[in-house]
C-alpha cells in the first residue's frame, strides 16, 4: 500500500511540475543578424552569432523598430542588420537593432584566413572594430555606415577571396 501511495505522489508531483513548466515564461536572448530568407509577414530568420545556425522566429506583424530614423516593420529590415532579440519560446518579445554592426558568415575557414581577414578589415576605412569567431566561421564587425555601406564591406571581403554563406 505504501508503494502505491509513493507512486501516486510521484505521479502528481511530475504532473504538477509539467503544468508549471508549460506556463513558465522562459525568455532567451539571441544575438545575430537578419537572415536573407523571406518567410511571410509573421516570421523572420535570425542568423545567430557564434553558432553557424539560422533560426526562423515568429514576430508580431505590427512590431516595429526605428531603422534609418523611421519606424520599420521587422519583415522590412535589411539582410545582415545586427540585432539583439529576446524570445519567449520561438516568438520575439523585444528587439534592438544596431545599424553600426553586422556579422559576416564564411563558408569555410582555412589556415591563414585569420591573418588575411584581420589585415583586410584593419585596412578598410569605416571599420572601427571586429571580433573573429573561429568556431562558427563568423566575424562581428562594428563600422561607420556613413563611411562604408554594408554592401561595400561585403564586396571587399568577397573580392579578397573569402567565400561567404
Amino acid at each position: 500500500m505504501n508503494k502505491i501511495l509513493n507512486v501516486i505522489k510521484a505521479t502528481v508531483l511530475i504532473f504538477g511540475l509539467s503544468i508549471a513548466n508549460i506556463y513558465a515564461q522562459e525568455t532567451e536572448k539571441v544575438i545575430g543578424t537578419v537572415g536573407g530568407e523571406k518567410l511571410g509577414d509573421d516570421r523572420i530568420v535570425i542568423c545567430v552569432l557564434g553558432t553557424q545556425a539560422c533560426m526562423p522566429v515568429q514576430i508580431d506583424k505590427n512590431m516595429t523598430v526605428k531603422y534609418n530614423g523611421e519606424e520599420t516593420k521587422l519583415t522590412d529590415l535589411p539582410f545582415a542588420l545586427y540585432l539583439e532579440a529576446e524570445l519567449n519560446g520561438n516568438k520575439i518579445t523585444t528587439i534592438k537593432i544596431d545599424e553600426r554592426k553586422t556579422v559576416i558568415c564564411f563558408a569555410e575557414h582555412k589556415a591563414g584566413d585569420d591573418e588575411k581577414l584581420t589585415g583586410l578589415l584593419n585596412g578598410i576605412k569605416g571599420v572601427e572594430d571586429f571580433t573573429l569567431y573561429h568556431k562558427s566561421n563568423q566575424v562581428l564587425i562594428e563600422y561607420n555606415p556613413k563611411q562604408i555601406a554594408y554592401s561595400e564591406l561585403e564586396a571587399k571581403v568577397k573580392n579578397a577571396g573569402f567565400i561567404l554563406e
